[in-house]
This record gives C-alpha cells, sequence and structure tokens, in this order.
C-alpha cells in the first residue's frame, strides 16, 4: 500500500505574526486547514497511511487529527529528535515505521487540487525512481525550475535561478512520488534537503527523474500574500458566486459584493458593505456601517461599527473597536484588541495578544 509523507514541521517565520499562534499547515483555506484539504485529497486516491512530520506546535497537530479515524485515515506522527532538513524526516521515517514500497511526500503547506490517482498511475507508467509535481509559474526565482525533455524526463534542475537565466518556467511543487531504493541516496546524520540535495544527486547518477505538470489549483503558502491568493483561488474556483454558511445573520441593509466567502454562526449587522473577495471564518460579528474588502478575518472576530479594512488579514479572536482603519497589507495576529478610531496605515504587522491605543502612520511598522 502506498504511504503519504506529510511534511507539517516548518517554523513558518515568513507567515508571522499568524503563525506565532498557528502552525502553518492548520491556516484555513476557506474555513478549513491546509491539511485537511491534503488528506481529503488523499482519502479521494484511497490512500489510508498518513504520516505527519511534526515539530512546531506539534501538540495542535496531533490534538486535531489524533489517530486519523475522524477522516477515514490512518495517521501516524514522526518527530525528529534534531531536525536535519527537509529530507530528514524521510529518512527518520523510514527508521521508524519502514519505507519498502512507493510513497508520496508533500510539503504540508502546498495548497492543491493535484489528483493524487492520476500522479500515482503516471509514476507506474514512466517506471522511475521519482516523479516530482510541477507547475507553470511567473516567476521562477522564487522556485526550483525543471527542465524536461520530450519523454517527461527531468534533464536539468535549478534550485531558485536568476529569471533571465531560468531554463524554463516550470516549477517544483513540492509533491514528490517516490520509490523505496531512492532511500540509499539519503546520507546518514547530516542535514539534506529534497529539492537542494537529493534531486541534483540522483541526476548526477543519471537516475530517472520525471515531471508530472500540473494544471489546476495549487499555491505555496509561503507568505501572506501567497495565503491570500490561495483563498482566493479556492473562492473562485468552488464558490464563484459567493458562500453563505448556516446559522449566518445578515441584516437586510447590509451589502454583500460576490465573490465572498461567510462561514458559520457570522452576524453582519445593518449597513455594513462586505466584499468582493473576503473571507470571513466562523463566529465572527461585522458591526453596523462597516466596509471590508479583499480581506481575511480569521474566526472568532469581533469588528465594531464604521470600520473599514482594505485587503488585509485579522487574526482570530481578536477586537476592532469603533471607527478604525485598516489600509492594505496589514497583518494582524490572533487576540489583539485595537481601540477605537485607531488608523492603522499600509504594511502594518501587529503580533498576537496586543492592546493597540494609538494609530500607526508609519508604513512597515511593526508591533511587538
Amino acid at each position: 500500500m502506498v504511504k503519504a509523507i506529510i511534511l507539517a514541521g516548518g517554523y513558518a517565520t515568513r507567515l508571522r505574526p499568524l503563525t506565532l499562534t498557528t502552525p502553518k499547515p492548520l491556516l484555513p483555506i476557506l474555513d478549513k486547514p491546509v491539511l485537511d484539504w491534503v488528506i481529503e485529497g488523499l482519502t479521494r486516491a484511497g490512500i489510508k497511511d498518513i504520516i505527519l512530520s511534526v515539530r512546531y506546535y506539534s501538540n495542535k497537530i496531533k490534538s486535531r487529527y489524533d489517530d486519523g479515524s475522524e477522516y477515514g485515515v490512518n495517521i501516524y506522527y514522526a518527530e525528529e529528535p534534531r531536525p536535519l532538513g527537509d529530507g530528514g524526516p524521510i529518512r527518520y521515517i523510514n527508521e521508524v515505521y519502514g519505507l519498502d514500497e512507493t510513497f508520496l511526500v508533500i510539503y504540508g503547506d502546498v495548497f492543491s487540487n493535484v489528483d493524487y490517482t492520476k500522479l500515482l498511475n503516471f509514476h507506474k507508467t514512466k517506471g522511475g525512481l521519482c516523479t516530482m509535481t510541477l507547475i507553470e509559474v511567473e516567476d521562477p526565482s522564487r522556485y526550483g525550475i525543471a527542465l524536461l525533455d520530450d519523454e517527461s524526463k527531468i534533464v536539468k534542475f535549478v534550485e531558485k535561478p536568476r529569471r533571465e537565466e531560468a531554463p524554463s518556467n516550470i516549477a517544483n511543487a513540492g509533491i514528490y512520488v517516490f520509490e523505496p531504493e531512492v532511500l540509499k541516496y539519503f546520507p546518514i546524520k547530516r542535514s539534506f534537503g529534497l529539492a537542494k540535495d537529493l534531486i541534483p544527486k540522483l541526476l548526477e547518477n543519471n537516475l530517472s527523474i520525471y515531471g508530472y505538470i500540473h494544471q489546476g489549483l495549487w499555491s505555496d503558502i509561503g507568505v501572506p500574500k501567497d495565503y491570500f491568493r490561495a483563498n482566493i483561488q479556492a473562492l473562485k474556483t468552488f464558490y464563484p458566486k459567493g458562500h453563505v454558511g448556516k446559522d449566518t445573520e445578515i441584516a437586510n441593509t447590509a451589502e454583500i459584493i460576490n465573490p465572498v466567502y461567510i462561514s458559520n454562526n457570522v452576524t453582519i449587522e445593518d449597513g455594513s458593505r462586505i466584499g468582493p473577495y473576503t473571507i470571513i471564518n466562523p463566529n465572527c460579528k461585522i458591526g453596523k456601517y462597516t466596509r471590508i474588502l479583499e480581506s481575511i478575518i480569521l474566526k472568532s472576530t469581533l469588528i465594531d461599527l464604521g470600520t473599514v479594512i482594505r485587503r488585509s488579514i485579522i487574526g482570530e479572536r481578536s477586537i476592532i473597536g469603533k471607527w478604525v482603519r485598516i489600509e492594505e497589507d496589514s497583518i494582524i495576529g490572533d487576540e489583539v484588541i485595537l481601540n477605537d478610531e485607531i488608523l492603522l496605515t499600509r504594511n502594518t504587522y501587529i503580533l498576537p495578544f496586543k492592546e493597540v491605543k494609538e494609530s500607526v502612520f508609519s508604513e512597515g511598522k511593526v508591533i511587538l
């Protein structure tokens, strides 16, 4: 039986302040953690044995998924005594659980609708040691880039090339299929990267690596803009006309400009205008005459009357006062309190559990 390894242990420093309180794989895409999307995709392909490689906030991940029975799968956990790159967990998992058949490796911060059945069939048909899932990207300098021959075989792989020197715009999508024989190319007791070290080593040894080009949803949730983009991609794909959840109350005089995703148990009061491209997670209350557009409001947040929020992310259980204005690209951590009549200029970051009593006029400021 095919096993799936999901790498879910990273610190995700580039997504702070959101990841100061939540591991990146548990950040929601349309009210559902990234890991849920991955597990559901594996389940559709009949893959039942899943090993989560965890470290940072591992207790939160274990608490949510437990043994996987609620998701119809078998979930096991692996936590390295010492982190040794993204290749280290695979070596450790082999020692603990054994990898003696074809196995998948999936980055836990990748949101996609990859069809794992098609991917595995492609891998079996090609008969290679490894298949790397690939995706077309606009900026190859952010990713590992592959060059394929006419048989979909990878003949060159360059990690984060300069844009003008990239051999193609086909990028590593963070989803691999391996045969167990690959494990002999993993070094012992030193840090080791899959894309950085393993793939070049396999190519140097003239071993067969194939590239499966995915055409569909895909986002590497590395920075806040990527996280926002993933939510909007999902919204456009699954709810192009918008969505309103159960037990949600929207006042008659409130205006919803779709596409908007409004989750369960949300209240939107009179005179408010929401959307487009806005996601409101469960148990939020939006006060009167509020304007929210192109933003993500995480669960259990209160936004009082007359507030304006533009292209920003508001953390869980936050309290936003009356007549507050939050400008573009601002990120508010969990359980933040913004007092009445506060202005946050562009690119303001506020760490969790802070009370902000004065406006922020300097762009790019971080409130520690």
